[in-house]
C-alpha cells in the first residue's frame, strides 16, 4: 500500500464541478498497478467516475488511457514488407501472443507471421509457415497459442492481411529462459548409467535443443535408440527388440549454428518425431511396445564403433535442457558433479557452456553482393581456401587477376566446380576434375593452391594435382564472389556472382573476421548479411506431390514430375484420364486403347494400366488385367484347398476398390475344369459346407459360391439352372467323374471382386487320373458413376451448398459443365477477405479469381469455340504454393505465378456455393457433373433428391419436352428455352403462329428460283388452305426449259386433284374421299420416295394415301430445272384461288415467310391485288405457363436470432405479454364502465347534485354547483433548503 485516505472523513473539493482535482505526491518515481477508492462514509457522497493523469513532477501530466487507447502501431505504408520488431532485453520462452486492432477503428491486422531473432520463420507442423489468425475488429482481444515454446531475445511480427489499415496492438505472455548447456567438441560424450536405474517403458518423451556447425554427429547413439545428426538432418532410428528398425528423418540445415527445437514423444508403438515444429509420426515396427535400456545411455558420442550408426563421428555442438519426460539431465549432472555425487555418470571432454565458434559465415544475398580481399603482391604462388554452401546452378566464387597478366577463377556451372587459368605462356585451361555436383545446400571446403608448374585443387579435403609448364606474378586484390564481369569456361559466358553462403575465407594463409571488414572490402550492406548464413531449404519438407523431385535456388522451388504421371507446377495435376469413360470424352477412339487412368485425379492414389474397350452402342468397358490370366493347371493337392495361387493385379487394393466404386457394374470369369477333382463337395447346407476349393474375396473373406451363383447358394452356375450333369448335384466337378467337366461362369458381386487368392484341392497325387485346370479372367468393369453423377440448376438463383473447401496452400477443383449462358458464376467461396470464384465470362472465356491475403488474382483462358454451346466442357482450376492453373477441355491451359513472398494460405469460411455467387447472384443455369475436390468425389445427385430449390437430378433441359413445334429448332437456356423458326414455315415463339395470305380471284404469288434452278426426286411440299369455293389453284411448280411441271388444285367436284409431269409422262392424283370447298382448314402434305416413283398424300390428321407409279427403265422420274412456284393462280389463268393459303413450303423454301418478311428478297412477288398477312382463322398453339420458382426463405435458426436480439427466455416473454393482455382488458373494463354510465343521458339545466331532490327547495340546498356555491382556494408553498 503506497498512499491511503481511509477513515471516517474523505476528501470534497470546496465546488463539486469538472475542474477540482485530488493531487498526490508519492516522494519518488514508483510503478502503480492499482487504484481503490470509497466515498464519504454513512452518506450519499461518492465520486462515480473519475480520470487519472501522472506525472514525474507537479507541471507536466499525462491522461491514462484505456488499454492501447487509441493508439496502435501503424507503420506508415500498408504493405507486406512492415514488420514490428521487439527487443525483450534478454531470452525468454514465450509461450503465447495477443493482439488487437486499433481501438473504436476498423484497423487490425487478420494474419500474422512471427519470425525469432535467429532468422526462422515458424513453422507449422508440415515445415510450412505459419500463419497465426489476428483480429476481427479493433478491440476484441485474440490470443495465438505455442504449442512449442520460442525461444528468443527479438521477436519480428509480419503482417500478412488486415482491414483498411495495419494497425495492432501487442503483448507477449512467457517467462525468463533458464538455461543449462552442455558442450561437446567431436571428442566429448556424457554416459549415464542404467546397471542400477534402468529404462523401461511404454511411453516416454525427449525434449532438448541444440546448435552446432558441424553436418554429422550423434546425440543419443547407443542400442535400441539412436538419435544422429546426418548430413543436416535429424536421423531416429528405435528398435523396441523385434529385430527391426524403424527410420524417421527430419529437418534440414540443421548445421547453422542456430538453435533448434527436438521433441521425441513414444507411446508404446506410436511415435512423434520433431524438429523446429515440423512433425513426423509413424508406427513403429514389431510386437513389442515397451523400452528396454539397461546398461548406459550416451549422449554427444560413444566411446567406439557402434553397430547400427550410420555416423561416425562424435557431435560437436551444444545441447541445452535435454528432458527425459521431466527430467533435465543436464540440469542433473551439474549437480551430481558439484555435490560429488556423479557415480552413475562419466563425461569425458565436456564444458558447462556454450563457446561461440570462431566461424562467422557471410550471405551474399544477390549475383550483385561481393568482397574484395588484399593478398600478398608480386608472389610467385597463392593459396586461397573458403567454406560454401549453395542452391545456384552458375556463380563465380573466386577470381584473381595476375599482375603478369592473365588471371584464376573458381566458378560452379551447372553445379560442378571448376577453376579456370590463364597466364601469359598458356592459353585458357578449365580444370574440371570432380564429377559431382555441389550445389546440394551443404558446406563444402574448397583450397587452392598455384605454384610454379603445379597448381592443387581440394574440394572436400580430396586434392587434385595438375602439373604442366607454369608461372605467375601474384595480384594485390582477390575477389570472392562476383565483383567482377569475366566470360568462363569453353561458352564464353559471363557468370553471374555467387548467391550463397560462406566463411572461412582465407587468402595466402591469412584469416579476417568478416564482421571487421571495412566498407572498402565488400558491396554491399543491403545485399550482404554478416554472421549468419541466410539460407532456406525450399525443399525440406519436399513441396512436390506424387512423388516429384525437388529442386531449388535461392528464390524458388522447381518439381521435376517426369515419371510421376503428374504435372504442373508441384506435381498436383495428373496427366491421366480419371477414368475410359472420361479418355472417350476428350479422345477420338477406336475399338481398343492400353491407358493408364489415375481414379482420384490430384487425390493421393496414383495412375494404373488398363485396357479400354469401345463399342458402337456407346458402352464403355474397362479391363484391369493380373498375372495369371493363362489357363494353370492343377495336380497333386489332395487336401482341401492346399493349392495356393495369390492374384497380383496392375493395381493395388485402393485403387481397385475406388474403379470398382465407380463403375457401373463390374465382372470377372472364372472357370474350373475338373477330371475326378470334386470342387464344392455339394449339396450342403450351411453349417456342412465343407468344399475342396473356393476362392477369396478382396476383403479377404473365404467365398461359398462360384462363377453364375449367387453369393450364399454355395452353388455353381449350373446348380442354379438346374443344368448339373448330375441332378443331385449343385457343380458339374462336384458328381466325381472321370470325364472332363467345367463350372465357370461370371463373377458380378461388386462388394467381393476382385478375386485375391484361388484354393484348389481333391486332386489327387501325380500318379492318379485326377487334376484340374483353373482360368481367371481379368476384372471387366462398365461404366463411370463419376459421369453419372449429374444435375441441373434450372433458374439462375439455384444453388447447392458444399461444405467449405480445404484449399489452403494447395488445392484443386475439377468439374463438367453444360450451358447456354455467356455469362455466370459457376461457383463461388469466401473468408473475411479470402475468396474462390470460377466464372464464364462473354461464352468464351473461364475466368478463376482468388484471394490469398494480397489483391485479387486471376487467371483466365479463352477459347475459340464457345463455352455456352450447350455441350459438355471439363474445367480444372488448381492453386499451389508456386501458381494458379485452369485446364479447360483437358488441353487449353492457363497460369499465373503467386506473387513474391510468403505462400498465404487460403483462408475460406462460407460454404462452397455452386451454381451462383455466395448471395445468389449472378447464377449458372445448366448442368454440372463429375465434381472432385481435392481428388474427392462430391455426389451431387444427393442434393438434387433432397428437393433444393432449382436443382434436378440429371441434366434435364425444358427443350427435352419439345417445346419448339412444326420442326422449330429447339435452343436451350435451362431456365428457359427459345425456338428457332428460320426454317419452318411459321413463326411465333413455339413456331406455332400461321403465316398466311388471304387470296382473291385476281391475286398470285410468284416465286423465281433464280439461278439456281432445281431439280428433285423426292421434294417435300406443303400447303394449308381453307375455301368455300369447288375449284381454285392452290400450287403450281414450272419448269420452262424442260416443260415439266406440278399442280396443286381443288377440283370442280371440291376434291383434291394433283397434276404433275416429270418427263416420263403425265400422272393425275385426285384425293376423293373429303370435300375441300366447306370452309374447313386443311393440312396438305405431299412427298415423294421410292426414287420418285411412290407420291405419299398426307391430309389433316388421315392415314397417309400412296400412289404408284410405273416408270420405265429408261424414264426420268426426275423434277428437273424447277423455275417457278405460283400460289393462287399462274400467269395463264384468268381466275384465282377464293380464300386464305398458309404453311407452304417446298423443302426448305417458305416462300409466304420471305413475302411478308422486311426488306425480304425480289425473287418473291405479289402480283394482282395487293396482299396482306392473314392467319387464316388458325389460332397459334400455346403452351401452359411453367410454374414460378422462388427461392425459399431462409431456415432461422432460433437460437441466433434470440441472441442476436438479446431476447429472454420464451415463457418469460410469454408472461410479460400476459401481464400487458391483463392490463389491457382491465382499462377497457373502465372506460366501458364510464361510458355504459353516460349512455342515454341528456342535457338539464339542474345544479349537479341536485338530481335526486324530491322539491326545488331541496335541490338549491344540495347543489355543489351554482351561483349560491363560492370555490375553494388552495396554496401550495414552496420551501427553499439550503
Amino acid at each position: 500500500m503506497l498512499v491511503a485516505f481511509f477513515g471516517e472523513n474523505a476528501w470534497s473539493a470546496s465546488e463539486s464541478d469538472f475542474d477540482q482535482y485530488l493531487v498526490v505526491d508519492l516522494g519518488q518515481v514508483m510503478n502503480i498497478t492499482r487504484i481503490w477508492t470509497q466515498g464519504r462514509p454513512h452518506s450519499n457522497e461518492y465520486v462515480m467516475e473519475y480520470r487519472i493523469s501522472y506525472g514525474t513532477n507537479d507541471l507536466d501530466y499525462v491522461d491514462y488511457k484505456e488499454s492501447g487507447g487509441g493508439s496502435a502501431w501503424s507503420p506508415s505504408e500498408s504493405t507486406y514488407f512492415e514488420k514490428l520488431v521487439a527487443d525483450l532485453g534478454g531470452r525468454y520462452e514465450i509461450r503465447s501472443i495477443a493482439t488487437q486492432g486499433r481501438s473504436g477503428s476498423s484497423e487490425y491486422v487478420t494474419d500474422i507471421l512471427t519470425m525469432v531473432k535467429v532468422g526462422k520463420n515458424f513453422h507449422d507442423s508440415e515445415g510450412e509457415t505459419e500463419m497465426f489468425s489476428g483480429n476481427v475488429d479493433g478491440d476484441t482481444v485474440h490470443k495465438n497459442e505455442f504449442e512449442v515454446p520460442i525461444i528468443a531475445q527479438w521477436i519480428r511480427i509480419n503482417p500478412t492481411r488486415w482491414r483498411d489499415r495495419i494497425s495492432m496492438r501487442v503483448q507477449l505472455f512467457g517467462c525468463e529462459y533458464d538455461a543449462d548447456d552442455i558442450y561437446f567438441n567431436g571428442t566429448s560424450l556424457l554416459k549415464v548409467d542404467l546397471l542400477r536405474e534402468p529404462i523401461a517403458a511404454l511411453r516416454e518423451s525427449i525434449r532438448f535443443r541444440f546448435k552446432t556447425t558441424s553436418p554429422n554427429g550423434s546425440r543419443y547413439p547407443r542400442g535400441l535408440f539412436r538419435l544422429q545428426l546426418r548430413e543436416n538432418r535429424m536421423l531416429l532410428k528405435i528398435d523396441l527388440g523385434s529385430g527391426i528398425v524403424t527410420s524417421l528423418c527430419v529437418g534440414s540445415l540443421l548445421d547453422d549454428n542456430l538453435w533448434h527445437d527436438v521433441v521425441v514423444s513414444r507411446n508404446r508403438r506410436d511415435i512423434l518425431f520433431s524438429v523446429d515444429r515440423v512433425v513426423v509420426q509413424d508406427r513403429i515396427k514389431g510386437e513389442f511396445q515397451r523400452l528396454n535400456l539397461n546398461r548406459a545411455l550416451y549422449i554427444g558420442g560413444v566411446p567406439n564403433a557402434q553397430e547400427g550408426l550410420v555416423v561416425i563421428q562424435n557431435y560437436t555442438g551444444c545441447i541445452e535442457n535435454l528432458y527425459l519426460n521431466t527430467t533435465n539431465l543436464i540440469h542433473d549432472v551439474k549437480q551430481a558433479y558439484n555435490w560429488g555425487e556423479a557415480l552413475k555418470y562419466e563425461k569425458i571432454n565436456t564444458f558447462w557452456s556454450c563457446p561461440e565458434p570462431p566461424i562467422i559465415p557471410i550471405t551474399f544475398k544477390t549475383s550483385h553482393s561481393f568482397a574484395k580481399l588484399k593478398g600478398y603482391e608480386g608472389m610467385s604462388s597463392l593459396n586461397s581456401s573458403f567454406a560454401f554452401r549453395t542452391y545456384e546452378d552458375n556463380g563465380l566464387m573466386l577470381y584473381h587477376a595476375f599482375s603478369s597478366n592473365g588471371y584464376v577463377a573458381i566458378y560452379l556451372e551447372d553445379g560442378k566446380l571448376k577453376v579456370e587459368l590463364v597466364t601469359p605462356d598458356n592459353p585458357r585451361v578449365v580444370f574440371d576434375n570432380y564429377d559431382e555436383t555441389f550445389n546440394d545446400g551443404r558446406w563444402h571446403t574448397v583450397v587452392l593452391t598455384v605454384s610454379t608448374n603445379k597448381l592443387v585443387l581440394s574440394v572436400n579435403y580430396r586434392p587434385m594435382q595438375t602439373t604442366r609448364l607454369l608461372k605467375i606474378v601474384t595480384g594485390g586484390v582477390y575477389f570472392i564472389a562476383g565483383g567482377v564481369s569475366a566470360a568462363l569456361g569453353y561458352s564464353n559466358n559471363i557468370f553471374p556472382g555467387f548467391v550463397g553462403c560462406m566463411r572461412t575465407i582465407r587468402i595466402d594463409g591469412n584469416y579476417k573476421l568478416p564482421t571487421d571488414w571495412t566498407s572498402e572490402e565488400y558491396c554491399c550492406d543491403n545485399e550482404m548479411v554478416l554472421n549468419s548464413c541466410h539460407m532456406m531449404d525450399r525443399c525440406n519438407p519436399n513441396p512436390c506431390q506424387h512423388g516429384g523431385v525437388c529442386k531449388q535456388n535461392a528464390m524458388e522451388f522447381f518439381c521435376i514430375c517426369k515419371g510421376t504421371g503428374y504435372g504442373g507446377a508441384v506435381c498436383h495435376t495428373s496427366i491421366n484420364s480419371l477414368s475410359c469413360v472420361a479418355y472417350k470424352n476428350v479422345q477420338a477412339v477406336g475399338q481398343r486403347a492400353e491407358i493408364q487412368i489415375d481414379v482420384d485425379g490430384s487425390g493421393p492414389l496414383a495412375p494404373f494400366p488398363v485396357t479400354c474397350e469401345f463399342y458402337a452402342d456407346g458402352k464403355v468397358t474397362t479391363i484391369l488385367h493380373h498375372s495369371n490370366e493363362e489357363t494353370t493347371p492343377v495336380d497333386g493337392f489332395q487336401e482341401p484347398g492346399s493349392f495356393v495361387q495369390d492374384i497380383h493385379y496392375e493395381a493395388d487394393d485402393d485403387q481397385i476398390a475406388a474403379l470398382i466404386n465407380r463403375s457401373s457394374t463390374c465382372r470377372q470369369h472364372i472357370q474350373y475344369a475338373c477330371k475326378g477333382a470334386r470342387l464344392f463337395n455339394s449339396p450342403s447346407d450351411e453349417q456342412g459346407f465343407r468344399p475342396y476349393s473356393w476362392w477369396v474375396s478382396r476383403h479377404n473373406q473365404k467365398m461359398d459360391y462360384w462363377g453364375g451363383g449367387l453369393p450364399g447358394s454355395r452353388k455353381c452356375e449350373c446348380g442354379i439352372l438346374s443344368t448339373c450333369t448330375d441332378p443331385t448335384k449343385w457343380c458339374n466337378c462336384d458328381a466325381n467323374s472321370d470325364i472332363w467337366q467345367v463350372d465357370g461362369g461370371d463373377l458380378v458381386e461388386k462388394e467381393d471382386l476382385p478375386v485375391k487368392r484361388l484354393r484348389f484341392g481333391d486332386t489327387g497325387n501325380a500318379l492318379d487320373d485326377k487334376e484340374g485346370r483353373y482360368t481367371l479372367g481379368p476384372l471387366i468393369c462398365e461404366g463411370d458413376d463419376l459421369f453419372n453423377n449429374v444435375i441441373t440448376f434450372r433458374v439462375s438463383d439455384a444453388t447447392i451448398n458444399l461444405p467449405t473447401p480445404d484449399m489452403g496452400h494447395s488445392g484443386d477443383i475439377y468439374l463438367e459443365f453444360r450451358t447456354a449462358v455467356d455469362d455466370a458464376i459457376i461457383f463461388h467461396a469466401k473468408g473475411p477477405t479470402d475468396y474462390i470464384k470460377l466464372s464464364i465470362v462473354s461464352g468464351n472465356q473461364l475466368q478463376f479469381e482468388y484471394q490469398a491475403g494480397s489483391g485479387p488474382i486471376a487467371v483466365t483462358r479463352d477459347t475459340s469455340y464457345s463455352l455456352a454451346d450447350d455441350q459438355w466442357h471439363s474445367v480444372s482450376v488448381e492453386r499451389n504454393r508456386k501458381e494458379a492453373m485452369i485446364i479447360i477441355d483437358g488441353a487449353l491451359k492457363a497460369e499465373v505465378r503467386e506473387p513474391p513472398g510468403p505462400v498465404r494460405a487460403l483462408h475460406l469460411t462460407s460454404d462452397l456455393v455452386l451454381g451462383a455467387s455466395t448471395d445468389y447472384r449472378d447464377g449458372f443455369t445448366g448442368c454440372v457433373r463429375a465434381l472432385l475436390m481435392n481428388g474427392q468425389h462430391v455426389d451431387l445427385r444427393s442434393y438434387a433428391r433432397r428437393g433444393v430449390y432449382g436443382v434436378s437430378e440429371g441434366c434435364v433441359g425444358k427443350c427435352q419436352s419439345n417445346p419448339c413445334l412444326n420442326n422449330g429448332t429447339c435452343h436451350e437456356r435451362y431456365d428457359g428455352y427459345w425456338c428457332d423458326c428460320r426454317w419452318t414455315a411459321f413463326k411465333g415463339p413455339i413456331c406455332a403462329d400461321e403465316i398466311g395470305v388471304n387470296m382473291r380471284m385476281s391475286s398470285m404469288i410468284r416465286y423465281d428460283f433464280e439461278g439456281s434452278f432445281r431439280s428433285t426426286i423426292s421434294e417435300h411440299i406443303r400447303v394449308g388452305f381453307t375455301t368455300t369455293y369447288s375449284k381454285g389453284f392452290l400450287l403450281g411448280f414450272t419448269s420452262n426449259i424442260t416443260g415439266e411441271y406440278m399442280t396443286i388444285m381443288v377440283s370442280n367436284s371440291g376434291h383434291l386433284r394433283v397434276v404433275f409431269d416429270f418427263g416420263f409422262e403425265r400422272q393425275e392424283v385426285i384425293y376423293p374421299e373429303k370435300h375441300f370447298g366447306l370452309g374447313q382448314y386443311h393440312d396438305l402434305r405431299l412427298s415423294r420416295k421410292n426414287a420418285g416413283a411412290t407420291l405419299v398424300m398426307l391430309v389433316d390428321n388421315y392415314e397417309p394415301k400412296e400412289f404408284h407409279f410405273n416408270i420405265k427403265a429408261s424414264a426420268d422420274a426426275q423434277f428437273n430445272n424447277i423455275q417457278y412456284m405460283y400460289i393462287g393462280k399462274n400467269e395463264s389463268m384468268t381466275e384465282g384461288f377464293i380464300g386464305c393459303v398458309s404453311r407452304v413450303e417446298f423443302d426448305d423454301i417458305y416462300p409466304l415467310k420471305l413475302l411478308f418478311q422486311q426488306q425480304g428478297p425480289g425473287n418473291v412477288k405479289s402480283l394482282g391485288t395487293p396482299l396482306t398477312e392473314d392467319y387464316c382463322g388458325v389460332e397459334p398453339i400455346t403452351h401452359p405457363p411453367d410454374i414460378v420458382e422462388t427461392r425459399p426463405p431462409p431456415t432461422v435458426d432460433e437460437e441466433i436470432v434470440r441472441k442476436a436480439y438479446n431476447q429472454v427466455d420464451s415463457a418469460i416473454l410469454g408472461s410479460v405479454l400476459a401481464i400487458i393482455f391483463v392490463a389491457l382488458v382491465v382499462i377497457l373494463i373502465i372506460i366501458g364502465r364510464y361510458l355504459h354510465r353516460h349512455k342515454g343521458e341528456y342535457l338539464t339545466q339542474e345544479d349537479a347534485g341536485a338530481d335526486s331532490a324530491l322539491d326545488p327547495d331541496t335541490a338549491v340546498v344540495h347543489g355543489t354547483t351554482g351561483h349560491h356555491v363560492q370555490k375553494k382556494r388552495n396554496v401550495v408553498c414552496a420551501h427553499k433548503s439550503k
